[in-house]
């Protein structure tokens, strides 16, 4: 930050300027560190909620990681709710639905189980 003053002459007009420099970016960086450390942590809660329940559209509907987050932000717009709270009510809804068939659950078990199999290992 500048902070000066002008230098007049005897008929005041500007003829210069005196002052000084302060710097701030040390300062600045203290702040943003400390915004960031109060506000990160519910920005990560936040986007965990809408990342599982658009997991959970993308699964259930068959659409892409796009239309999943179109699905979220319709309902938002139309019920005039946060997007946020959108996402957590329908993840802690989930376990009120009807649990999958056993065939389903059992496909999935041995899927989670032999998945493995089914990656390249990396170098």
């Amino acid at each position: 930050m500048v902070v000066s003053d002008r230098i007049l002459d005897a008929t005041g007009n500007p003829i210069g300027t005196g002052g000084y420099y302060i710097d701030l970016g040390t300062t600045i960086a203290s702040i943003e560190r400390q915004t960031l450390d109060t506000f990160m942590p519910e920005v990560l809660e936040s986007r965990a909620a809408i990342e599982q329940a658009k997991g959970v559209l993308m699964f259930m509907c068959g659409i892409d990681t796009d239309q999943a987050f179109k699905v979220l932000q319709w309902r938002s717009q139309e019920t005039n709710i946060i997007l946020r709270q959108i996402a957590e009510a329908l993840i802690a809804a989930i376990p009120r639905l009807p649990t999958p068939p056993v065939k389903a659950v059992a496909a999935f078990d041995h899927l989670l189980l032999t998945i493995h199999e089914q990656l390249e290992p990396e170098n």
